[in-house]
C-alpha cells in the first residue's frame, strides 16, 4: 500500500481550517505555513482569508488538484466531505474526528463501518479516524494538530509509530531529551482503514528511516506486522517496541493447561521474536534503544565490562545487567595481570573492575585499562562509572579510548554532570541511571545478536483422519492415533469397552498398568478421579474400570467410549507440549514442564509456528526447569533430542490440520533417558465444531 499522499503529499487542502492558531483546524495551517509549505489551501466557507491565506468556500473550489485533504470537521459531516473529495480524485484524507468505535458504542462503531466501506469502495488511503496527524520532519510537512512537534527540530532517522496520541507526544519528547531526532512522526487513530503495520511497511522501504518507535496498544494483523518487521530486520534497522498490557490476565477456566500459559502477552513476545523486534519493558525503554541504535555499529551484543570508581556501582550494575538478561563475564588471567599492573594499589580486576579513589591522584592509566577491559573476544561493551567531577577529569582518556576501538564504551554519570554534546562528539554513550542504562543495552545487544529464525519444513508428511464436522473434540485414544501419522510418538494401549474385556486386556499390556476414561468429553481427567494409577493385579484393574466408569456415568452429557489401559512407565521427566492460535499471530508453540506442575511452576517458552528440532529444543534448553532433564541431582540426562523431534512433529500435525483444530496439546510428553526416546501420555485435540461442554 502506497502512503507517499498521506506521509508526503505534495499539495494539501484542510477542511474545517481555522483563523485560530491554537484550534485543530487552525494548528496545521500555521505549522505548515512556518515550515515553508507553500501548496497549502484553506477550505472555509465563513471566511474570505484563513489566517491571512485565501479561503475557499468549498473543496471543488481549491485552485488545484490536492494530495491529501485534512478534515478537520466534525464525525458527522465527515463522511460527506471524504465523498466530495474522492469525485476529485483526491488519492488520500486525514481525519481527526472522534466519534467512531473507540466510543464503544452501536452508533460510532457504526459511523466507523460506513468509513471503512467508503474507503474500501473509493480506493481512497484514509487514516484515523480519531487521529492527530504526522509530522515528516525529512520534508518539512507538518499535517498535525499536536503542538509538540514544530518547524525548525532537526530532522533525523528515526520513525516514530504509535496509536496513542498522548503517548506520541510523550515518547518523542522523551526522545528529543535523549538526543534522538526523528524521520517521522505517525499517530495512527482507529486505524480504520489504513493500519499500523500499512505504516510499518512504508517506513521499512524509507530510505530516510533507519529505526522506528512502536508503541502499540493491539495489533489487528499479526501476518502484516510480521512481514513488515522482517523488511525492518533485513534491512538492518532497528524496530523497537512498547506493547502496553504485558501483565497477564485473570485466569480463567479452560480447557486445557496450554491455554493457561499461552495469553496475550506470550503471543506477542513469541511474534517479536520470530520477528528480531526489540521490546522494550519501558515507555522510555524506546527513546533509550533508538538513541543506542546510534552507537549500533559499535554494540555487537549484551555481555559488558565495567570499570568503576566504585565497588558498589560495580555490583549493582552487574546485578542490573543479569536481570536484565545481559552478562559481564570474568576476564582472561592476561587482562587481569594487564589491568592489575595499570591500577594503583589493591584492586579487585576479574570484572567489575574497581578503578580505586586514586582516580584521583591521577587518572593517566585509564585509556590503558578500557583497551585492556575491550580487549577480550566476548565483551561486546564497556561500562564506565565516573561520576561528576570525575568524568570530566578524565574525558580526555576516555576520548582517547574511544578513537582506538570499534567497541562501544557508555559512560554512567549518575550525577547527571556530563558533557553530552561531547560525548555524542567522540562517539561515546551515556546514561545517568544504573538500572536504564542495564535494561537498555540488554535489550539492544539481544536484538542485534538475534538471528534469523530457521523456518522449519511445512511440506505435508501426513494427513489428518477424516473427522465429522459438528464435532468438538477427540478422544485421547483417537488424538494419539492421529498425532502419531506425523511421527510423534505415543503410549501404545489397548481400548477397553465391555466389563468382561478388562482382565484379558491387562494381562496383554502387562503390569503394572494405568486405566483411563476415554472420552472426547472431559480433558482432566485427574479432577474427577478417572485415572487410576500403579494397578499392579487384573482384580485392581476390574475394580478401577468399575469405578472410574461409574463416576463418568455420573457426569451429564458425556459421551463414554470406554477406559484404555497402558503400561505403567517409569522413569523418565515429564514435560508439556500444546498449540494454541492466538487470534493475532495465528499458532503458537507453548513448551513445558509437565503434568500437574505445568500451571504451578508456569515455567513455559512460546514461539510461533513453525518450529523445527533444533528450535524445540533451544526453547527447551531455556526453561528455568531445563535442570531437570540435564541429568539434575544425578538423575540420568533425558532424551532432549528426541523430545525435540516429538515436538516438531507436533507442530507439523497442526499446520496439517489448519483450521480444522482449535487446540492441541500433549501432555505429558515423557522423555525417558538418553537413547530410549519420548512418548506422548496423554493427548488432547479440541477442534472448530461445536462448544466443549465444558468438563475439564
Amino acid at each position: 500500500m502506497s502512503l507517499e499522499a498521506l506521509l508526503k503529499p505534495r499539495s494539501i487542502a484542510i477542511i474545517g481550517a481555522s483563523d485560530n492558531k491554537a484550534r485543530i483546524g487552525g494548528v496545521p495551517l500555521e505549522l505548515l505555513v512556518r515550515a515553508g509549505f507553500d501548496r497549502v489551501h484553506a477550505v472555509n466557507p465563513k471566511n474570505e482569508t484563513v489566517q491571512g491565506r485565501p479561503a475557499y468556500k468549498d473543496i471543488e473550489s481549491v485552485p488545484e488538484a490536492v494530495d491529501l485533504a485534512i478534515l478537520a470537521v466534525s464525525a458527522e459531516a465527515t463522511l460527506g466531505q471524504l465523498e466530495r473529495c474522492h469525485a476529485l480524485g483526491i488519492p488520500a484524507a486525514l481525519v481527526y474526528a472522534s466519534g467512531y468505535a473507540e466510543t464503544n458504542e452501536p452508533e460510532g462503531q457504526a459511523r466507523q463501518d460506513e468509513l471503512v466501506a467508503f474507503a474500501q469502495r473509493s480506493g481512497m488511503k484514509v487514516a484515523g479516524p480519531n487521529c492527530m496527524g504526522n509530522a515528516n520532519f525529512t520534508d518539512a510537512i507538518f499535517t498535525t494538530f499536536g503542538q509538540s512537534f514544530q518547524p525548525g527540530e532537526p530532522a533525523g532517522s528515526t520513525a516514530l509509530l504509535t496509536q496513542s496520541g498522548n503517548m506520541c507526544a510523550t515518547v518523542f519528547r522523551m526522545a528529543r531529551r535523549a538526543g534522538v531526532t526523528f524521520s517521522q512522526v505517525i499517530n495512527t487513530g482507529n486505524e480504520a482503514t489504513v493500519d499500523f503495520s500499512d505504516y510499518l511497511d512504508y517506513l521499512a522501504g524509507d530510505d530516510a528511516t533507519t529505526s522506528a518507535l512502536c508503541y502499540i496498544e493491539e495489533l489487528r494483523d499479526g501476518a502484516k506486522f510480521l512481514a513488515a518487521a522482517r523488511k525492518f530486520r533485513a534491512a538492518g534497522k532497528l524496530l523497537a517496541v512498547y506493547k502496553v498490557g504485558a501483565s497477564e490476565k485473570g485466569a480463567e477456566a479452560t480447557r486445557s493447561h496450554t491455554a493457561a500459559l499461552a495469553g496475550d502477552n506470550a503471543a506477542y513476545d513469541a511474534a517479536f521474536a520470530r520477528a528480531g523486534v526489540a521490546r522494550a519493558s519501558e515507555l522510555s525503554g524506546l527513546a533509550d534503544l533508538a538513541y543506542l541504535h546510534t552507537l549500533g555499529g559499535k554494540i555487537g551484543g549484551s555481555n559488558c565490562a565495567i570499570l568503576s570508581i566504585s565497588g558498589a556501582a560495580g555490583a549493582i550494575l552487574s546485578d542490573a545487567l543479569s536481570l536484565a538478561g545481559g552478562d559481564v563475564p570474568s576476564f582472561p588471567q592476561d587482562v587481569q595481570d594487564g589491568l592489575d599492573a595499570q591500577i594503583p594499589g589493591h584492586s579487585m580486576v576479574s570484572n567489575p573492575v574497581d578503578l580505586t579513589g586514586n582516580i584521583v591522584n591521577s587518572n593517566n592509566f585509564l585509556s590503558e585499562c578500557i583497551k585492556l577491559a575491550l580487549q577480550p573476544d566476548d565483551i561486546d561493551v564497556l561500562l564506565l562509572y565516573l561520576p561528576g567531577a570525575f568524568l570530566t577529569s578524565a574525558l580526555d582518556q576516555v576520548e582517547k579510548a574511544a578513537a582506538q576501538s570499534g567497541k562501544a564504551i557508555i559512560v554512567i554519570d549518575t550525577f547527571a554532570m556530563a558533557d553530552r554534546e561531547r560525548l555524542a562528539a567522540a562517539g561515546i554513550g551515556y546514561f545517568d541511571d544504573f538500572d536504564r542504562a542495564a535494561r537498555a543495552i540488554c535489550a539492544y545487544g539481544q536484538w542485534k545478536k538475534a538471528g534469523t529464525a530457521i523456518a522449519a519444513d511445512t511440506s505435508d508428511t501426513a494427513t489428518w483422519p477424516e473427522i465429522a464436522a459438528d464435532r468438538s473434540a477427540l478422544s485421547e485414544t483417537e488424538a494419539k492415533e492421529a498425532l502419531a501419522r506425523f511421527g510423534v510418538p505415543v503410549v501404545e494401549d489397548r481400548l477397553v469397552t465391555d466389563a468382561g474385556q478388562v482382565r484379558e486386556a491387562a494381562e496383554a499390556v502387562g503390569f503394572p498398568l494405568v486405566l483411563k476414561l476415554v472420552s472426547p468429553d472431559v480433558a482432566h481427567k485427574t479432577e474427577y478421579g478417572l485415572i487410576k494409577l500403579g494397578l499392579t493385579t487384573a482384580e485392581a484393574v476390574e475394580e478401577g474400570y468399575a469405578d472410574v466408569m461409574a463416576k463418568a456415568q455420573a457426569l451429564p452429557g458425556v459421551h463414554i467410549e470406554g477406559v484404555t489401559l497402558e503400561p505403567m512407565l517409569t522413569g523418565g521427566v515429564e514435560i508439556l507440549a500444546g498449540v494454541t492460535r492466538d487470534p493475532v499471530f495465528g499458532w503458537m508453540l507453548t513448551v513445558g514442564l509437565g503434568g500437574v506442575w505445568t500451571e504451578l511452576m508456569k515455567d513455559a517458552c512460546h514461539a510461533l509456528l513453525p518450529v523445527d528440532a533444533q528450535g524445540a529444543e533451544a526453547m527447551l534448553r531455556s526453561l528455568k526447569g531445563f535442570r531437570l532433564l540435564d541429568g539434575y541431582r544425578g538423575a540420568p540426562k533425558a532424551d532432549v533430542p528426541a523430545a525435540a523431534r516429538a515436538i516438531a512433529a507436533l507442530g507439523q500435525a497442526v499446520l496439517a490440520g489448519g483450521d480444522m483444530l482449535r487446540e492441541v496439546e500433549v501432555n505429558p510428553l515423557l522423555v525417558l533417558p538418553e537413547g530410549r526416546g519420548a512418548v506422548a501420555v496423554d493427548a488432547l485435540v479440541l477442534l472448530n465444531g461445536q462448544t466443549e461442554n465444558g468438563h475439564d
